[in-house]
Formats: structure tokens, sequence, C-alpha cells
């Protein structure tokens, strides 16, 4: 289960949409009239699903917690690109690759991404650890192919808590990872330090940074 993040504080919330017979169905119902515009002007299949699933998560966390029908849910784009629901006071984030997609909230800045683990250079590594981190990542007892996305997906997810994603690199975020527990400690570009807890399943890793 991709959202069973180890001792995970009580104001976070998830939501876990993966891709079902049922879709085509269920996300008219879901999704806003400006949302479902947009969908139908993506032209890539892949975008077109990830950008569906991830709506859909995020509307049906929102709607649990507002208790109001997930398409009329008020969802806003900020300038950085970060989402917002001007409804309510929480922070959100969300995730989609392949046939799924994670929404997240809480009361406190927090980020969450989601890769498949699949075949990549091994140059990606050098490319997203600083030197002080490239011993530590080589030696944690996680399969060879996971090394890159684990970090990956804790970087990624402390750049959204931010608000900055990719726009900066993910060498600005310094990671330490415990396997036993699950649980990470990174620190942003600020000397801010972040939380943060993983799951990995099967050939999927996620984490939440908050």
């Amino acid at each position: 289960m991709l959202t069973a993040f180890p001792n995970l504080p009580d104001h976070i919330r998830t939501y876990h949409q993966v891709h079902s017979e049922q879709f085509d169905n269920e996300w008219p119902a879901i999704l806003s009239q400006a949302e479902a515009g947009r969908r139908n002007e993506m032209a890539h299949p892949g975008r077109k699903l990830g950008f569906t699933l991830g709506r859909m998560a995020l509307r049906r966390l929102l709607s649990d917690e507002l208790s109001i029908p997930p398409n009329v849910v008020p969802i806003q784009i900020e300038p950085s690109g970060q989402l917002t629901c001007p409804s309510s006071s929480r922070h959100i984030s969300l995730a989609h690759s392949g046939n799924q997609a994670i929404a997240v909230s809480g009361s406190s800045h927090l980020g969450i991404d989601l890769e498949e683990v699949r075949t990549k250079p091994e140059a990606l590594l050098h490319y997203i650890l600083g030197d002080s981190e490239r011993t530590h990542i080589a030696e944690l007892r996680i399969p060879d192919t996971h090394r890159l996305f684990l970090a990956w997906t804790l970087k990624e997810a402390v750049l959204k808590a931010e608000g900055i994603g990719l726009r900066s690199s993910p060498r600005s975020v310094v990671l330490q990872v415990d396997v036993d527990t699950q649980h990470a400690t990174m620190v942003d570009a600020t000397g801010r330090t972040w939380q943060g807890r993983y799951c990995i399943s099967g050939s999927w890793i996620s984490a939440i940074a908050f």
C-alpha cells in the first residue's frame, strides 16, 4: 500500500487513486468543468491519465474533509505552481506516475512524490546526490534499482513542500535515510530540516516530506 507511511503525524491525511475499470464512468463526476476541459485538450494519453488521476485523488480527499461534492471543491493554482484550496487552511500536494496517484493534506507545509521503478542511467544518481550523500545511499540495504527512486522521491517531496519543485536542483536537499524505520531527514538549501517517510510496494516508491 503506497500510503502506508509509518508513524505519520495525525494531522496528515492521504488518498491513493488507482486506475480501474470504473475510471471512465467516475472521472466526469469528480473533476470540475474547467479541469474536464483542460483534460480534453491534452493530446498525450499518459499526461491525460496522470492529470485525471491526480485531480481525482485530491478532490476525493478534500471532499471528505470539507463535506462537499468533489467536483465543487475549489482548487487554485498559485503563481509558484502549488495547488491550494481557498476553502481550507490545510496545505495540499499531489503526485502521479503511471496508473496511480496520491494526494495529501496537512496543517503545515508538506509534499508528496510517487515513482514507478524503471531502468534509468546510473549517472542520474550523481545528478541528484551530493558528494556527502553518495556513500550513504550506496550502503542502504535496498535493491540497487531502488536507490535512485528512493532518493529522488524524498528530495522531490521536499522541493514540492517548499513550493519550488525542480526549479531548484535536487542536490540542494541533503538526505539521510533509516531503512529500518522507513524514516528520513532532509535539510534544504535554507537549512530547514524536513521529516520524511517512504513506502516501497513492488515496483513503486512513494515519499512524503513535512
